[in-house]
Parts: C-alpha cells; sequence; structure tokens
C-alpha cells in the first residue's frame, strides 16, 4: 500500500513539489511505474508542469496505468500551456510519427517551434541555436525545424535558419552517439545529407571563412 514517508509530508506542506517530481523520476527510473505514478500526481496537483508531462509518459505508454493516448496528449498539452519543453517536443514527437494515429506534419513542426521557443527566450540568433547546449538534447527537434526552414520545409523558408538548426541537430547526435546511443546513425546520416545539399553551399562558405579568420586573429 503507498504511503507518504515523512518527507513526503513536510514537501507537501512546503509545496515543495519539485521533491517530489524528482522522487517520482527516480522510481520510474528503477521501473517501479506504480509508485512513480503516485508520486507524480500529488506532484502535478500542486501545480508542477514536469510532474504533468510525465504523468503524460505514463499514460502514453501504458506504465501501470491503462495507455490511453487521448489522456496523454491531454497532459502534454497542460504542461505545454505552462511553458514545459519536454511536453511540447513529445507534442511534436506524437504527431510527426505514424505510430499513433494521429500523424499531423503541420501541428509536429508547430509543437516542436513552441518547444525551440521556450528553450531559447527572446535570442533566438544564429550563433545562440547552432551552439546552446539545451536544443543539442533534442537533436530531432533541431532536425525537424532544420528541415521545414528549407525549401521544401513547411516554414517559411530561411536557409540560414536552417542550417543553423541542422548544425544544432548534428552536434546533438555526435553526442548521442558518442555517449554509445546507435539507434541515431540514421539521423545523423540523414542530417549530414541536408548539410551537404547545394542551397547550403553559400552559408557552408561564409561559416567556414568566419572559423579561419576566428583561428588566425
Amino acid at each position: 500500500m503507498f504511503a507518504l514517508t515523512k518527507a513526503d509530508q513536510i514537501a507537501v506542506d512546503h509545496n515543495d513539489h519539485g521533491y517530489l517530481n524528482n522522487k517520482g523520476a527516480e522510481y520510474y527510473s528503477q521501473g517501479k511505474y506504480d509508485l512513480a505514478v503516485e508520486y507524480y500526481r500529488i506532484a502535478a496537483a500542486m501545480g508542477d508542469d514536469q510532474s504533468v508531462s510525465n504523468l503524460g509518459y505514463c499514460y502514453l505508454y501504458g506504465r501501470q496505468i491503462e495507455a490511453d493516448l487521448s489522456l496523454a496528449l491531454a497532459y502534454f498539452k497542460i504542461a505545454c500551456d505552462k511553458g514545459n519543453v519536454d511536453a511540447a517536443y513529445k507534442l511534436g514527437d506524437i504527431y510527426g510519427s505514424d505510430k499513433w494515429g494521429v500523424k499531423d506534419r503541420e501541428l509536429s513542426v508547430y509543437y516542436y517551434r513552441v518547444a525551440a521557443v521556450f528553450m531559447l527566450g527572446d535570442d533566438c540568433s544564429l550563433e545562440r541555436i547552432m551552439n546552446d547546449e539545451s536544443l543539442q538534447r533534442y537533436p530531432s527537434l533541431c532536425f525537424a525545424l532544420g528541415r521545414e526552414h528549407g525549401l521544401d520545409g513547411k516554414l517559411l523558408t530561411e536557409l540560414e535558419l536552417s542550417y543553423a538548426y541542422l548544425q544544432s541537430a548534428r552536434k546533438g547526435y555526435e553526442l548521442e552517439l558518442m555517449n554509445g546511443n546507435r539507434m541515431y546513425e540514421q539521423a545523423y546520416n540523414g542530417v549530414l545529407e541536408y548539410l551537404n545539399r547545394p542551397e547550403y553551399q553559400p552559408i557552408r562558405e561564409k561559416y567556414e571563412m568566419r572559423d579561419e579568420d576566428l583561428l588566425l586573429s
């Protein structure tokens, strides 16, 4: 039977929802999904947007509770409305995949863009996009936005912006591969193919010349 510990009760008294969410995440990593869900529910009721998003994952994949796509989407959208990056990113994934039966490329791109804005804030400069470590933790998001700002994408064609997102995706996938996540090899090769397209040649040359100047200065 689930019961709060004394530390949990103090966290509730002090509205420390982060502590309870983290405890749920620890149980989730151990495969103790029943306990994870309980902690996520308490933290979510206290206003923790990450716990709301985490409940979305539990409903999406049926972690201890019956899988329910409509509830998963609801939780992700609630968390997204609170500015949660993970929720916005996951909505982009769900609508961009054939797996869930709700594929909608435009919606997918919309939520990926929302996630990027959450991370970048007011600074959406090309340098920030290419070098922001938080973005690089979401290489699939960067790859999608890079494609969609390209010549055959659904967003306004902005080749330099497309190039910046693709470079961020490249760096992110390289980090994943360095950590042994070979599942990203195909996506990484896809990014390299995009970056080698002829429309990016002037942009590549521009940044290569800039990097050479920096080395000489």
